[in-house]
């Protein structure tokens, strides 16, 4: 905490204490320096009392949301707000069938079966052959596990394998998620729920579906549709023609009876019987859900998405402006969860029509006026993309090296230098400085686009050696059979916990592409690293620095006794540089790392 606070002060004075908020005409340069003041410390994890105090405004605002959707109604006041609610109603008809077939139904659900990454309840590991196949089995009502068995009926060497492992571990019947936290901003923790195993088998099933509503009804594609909001919020900074909407806590606003009046009932059971009814507070507390599910559910965000695009669709039917999506090129709306793009003579209708279903506009976060938009993790002035830095943590040397090249990346496209900023944070570093090409991740070194003249060069392939910080991965073997006690989970609590043998589910998880080489990869609740020895022969070959816009930092020289791991430079002189294909470099500024 003492270092960021010592890196913050050295960045704000870098900067010139920029103070205020954008206004009309704000140069572009002043905006810059102003956006990554506000933007560095905002999300950097709280810690002790601070930490302590973001999860409790957390669990306020959690049990605020559940309490409105318990009292939410929906009541259109006109006729114009009738006639939004029936085509949301139309629309999502059009998810529950394709043409006359019913499109969510028992086996297109049981077909889609996953596990998410995170922890599920009862489960020892995150994976998903110990969540399904190797512990027991948690679900909320009775109705699920006999649903549950019944799709099992149509896959039996999935069949085979639940048998196998309830007959060793059981099953047990829990009264619903339980809330945790998960960081966000240093003033307020993110709320995130833990669903029981089985619940969870249904949601990425059904979210599934709902994601294939999206592609079929609205063309929305949610692993493209941030890059396209971004880039219409990029145009409405420009000419006016879009404004963006950002919602306050909108997965804890979707009132489960408000979705009861919109969900066909043909589907609508499906969500219901999935959903967990009840969460379970830190302390034990237990309390009913009034929203129809939160995160950490599986179908949250695909079905948020496929709310909000009803939402804004049938308002623009409305106002009688015809929805363009798909291959109807330009696009005149786009949603991703509740980050929201409108045409800006619908933006105050489609405001209005949020507000209708129970939803609150994030007026802090919400433009429709003046040369600032920002969607999808694109902040736009004028076009030009101003999104700052936000530094999360220094707990490990990735951590310093992801924001030295960020920083450098945002002083190439700003022009802004920070030699200061940069220094003070190398100098948080614990192990040597290692230097690396730009086709490596932020997190493993500081980027160069020439190699350091000290690397050697292998002999057989003539390539630079050097070494990155790399993330260990880690995974388990998996057991040769049922004899095998080698085989162990990743220590956890100090205890080693042996992995459960069950064949025919080892088969499913091999087939769903879940165990490579005789290995599951887990997530890891606390990170470690590793110096890994690297050879590349295109380390010259990168003629951009990518998200750079046109300027580079290129390595001037450097002290010739660095080896990147055993020694350490000196003085290593950055400079900028600005790139025309064709052209030579010109150079521009220049800053150093001392």
């Amino acid at each position: 905490m003492q270092d960021f606070a010592a890196i913050s002060n050295v960045l704000q004075e870098e900067l010139g204490f920029p103070e205020g908020n954008l206004f009309e005409g704000i140069p572009l340069e002043t905006a810059n320096r102003l956006w990554l003041s506000k933007s560095f410390g905002k999300k950097f994890l709280p810690s002790g009392p601070s930490e302590k105090m973001a999860n409790e405004a957390c669990l306020t605002l959690f049990k605020e949301n559940n309490a409105k959707c318990a009292t939410f109604v929906l009541q259109p006041l006109c006729l114009a707000e009738e006639e939004v609610v029936e085509r949301v109603k139309l629309l999502f008809e059009r998810l529950a069938f394709c043409g006359p077939e019913l499109f969510i139904d028992r086996e297109s659900i049981c077909s889609r079966f996953m596990t998410g990454p995170g922890a599920s309840q009862l489960a020892i590991s995150g994976d998903f052959y110990s969540k399904v196949f190797a512990g027991k089995l948690s679900y909320t009502s009775e109705l699920l596990h006999r649903v549950y068995h019944d799709c099992l009926k149509a896959y039996p060497l999935w069949r085979a394998g639940e048998i196998f492992r309830s007959s060793t571990y059981g099953e047990q019947q829990v009264v619903g998620n339980r809330l945790s936290f998960a960081p966000k901003t240093f003033v307020i923790s993110r709320s995130i729920c833990t669903e029981p195993n089985l619940n969870m088998l249904f949601q990425k099933g059904l979210g599934s579906c709902v994601e294939d509503g999206l592609r079929r009804v609205f063309k929305i594609d949610l692993s493209k549709q941030p890059t396209l909001n971004r880039r219409m919020a990029r145009i409405g900074s420009f000419d006016g023609s879009f404004g963006t909407i950002d919602l306050s806590s909108a997965s804890d606003s979707m009132s489960l009876e408000t979705l009861r009046k919109l969900i066909p009932p043909v589907i609508f059971k499906w969500f219901e019987l999935a959903r967990s009814g009840f969460v379970t507070y830190p302390g034990g507390v237990v309390e009913q859900l009034h929203m129809i599910s939160s995160m950490g559910n599986g179908f949250t965000f695909p079905l948020q998405t496929y709310l909000f695009s009803s939402i804004v669709v049938a308002a623009y039917q409305t106002l009688g402006v015809k929805p363009r999506f798909g291959k109807e090129a330009p696009l005149n709306f786009g949603v991703f969860g509740d980050d929201i793009v409108v045409r800006k003579d619908c933006y105050d209708f489609v405001i209005r029509c949020l507000e209708l279903f129970g939803f609150s506009v994030n007026g802090d976060k919400s433009f429709n006026s003046g040369g600032f938009r920002e969607s999808c993790g694109g902040d736009f002035l004028r076009s030009h993309e101003i999104r700052g830095v936000y530094l999360k943590s220094l707990n490990h040397d990735a951590d310093v090296y992801s924001a030295i090249n960020r920083l450098i990346r945002w002083s190439s496209r700003t022009g802004i230098m920070l030699p200061l900023t940069v220094a003070a944070l190398r100098g948080v570093l614990r192990g040597q400085t290692l230097w690396i090409p730009w086709k490596d991740g932020d997190a493993e070194g500081i980027k160069v686009p020439t190699p350091p003249t000290s690397l050697k060069v292998a002999k057989s392939t003539q390539g630079h050696i050097y070494f990155a910080l790399v993330k260990r991965k880690q995974s388990f073997r998996l057991p040769e059979d049922a004899s095998d006690t080698k085989a162990v989970y990743p220590l956890k609590n100090g205890k080693r916990t042996k992995v459960f043998f069950n064949p025919d589910g080892l088969m499913v998880s091999v087939v769903a592409s879940f165990i490579r080489s005789g290995r599951i990869m887990v997530r890891s609740d606390h990170d470690t690293f590793k110096i890994q020895r690297r050879i590349t022969s295109s380390w010259q070959g990168m003629s951009f620095a990518p998200d750079a816009s046109q300027l580079l930092v290129r390595l001037a020289s450097l002290d010739q006794g660095n080896t990147g791991v055993e020694g350490d430079s000196s003085d290593l002189t950055m400079v900028g540089f600005l790139f025309s294909p064709g052209s030579d470099w010109e150079v521009v500024s220049g800053f150093y790392f001392n």
